[in-house]
Formats: C-alpha cells, structure tokens, sequence
C-alpha cells in the first residue's frame, strides 16, 4: 500500500470503525451523524489547542454533549 493510499483509505476506515462503536450505543441511524461531528470537533480543537491535556478535556466536553 502507498503512503497516498494510507492517506486516502485511513480517515474513512477510522470513521467506519467509530461509526460502528457509536452505532452500539446510539443506534445505526444517529451514528454516522455522530461520528462525523466527533470528527469535526476534534479536528477544530487539534488547531485550537495549546497542549494535549487542552485538546483531551475540550475533546471529552465535545463527546458529552454528543452522547446526551
């Protein structure tokens, strides 16, 4: 596999693997939706954060309010 492919096929098997883990708790319809916001707020704060514990706390406010 070249690093293009990995490039290319990571990011849609990452939201493939968080939409079935999502879809256990929240149900097949609401999980796409939800693991494509999980994915947005957490590529916003990575350009909004000043360090990991930042990222990790902001990241979990973000999951609370997803999973309400």
């Amino acid at each position: 596999m070249t690093t293009r492919e990995v490039v290319e096929t990571a990011p849609r098997r990452f939201e493939e693997l968080l939409t079935d883990a999502i879809a256990k708790e929240a149900g097949r319809e609401a999980a796409p939706a939800v693991a494509q916001t999980m994915i947005s707020a957490s590529i916003g704060l990575q350009h909004q954060a000043p360090s990991r514990g930042f990222f990790l706390e902001r990241l979990k406010v973000a999951i609370d309010l997803l999973a309400r």
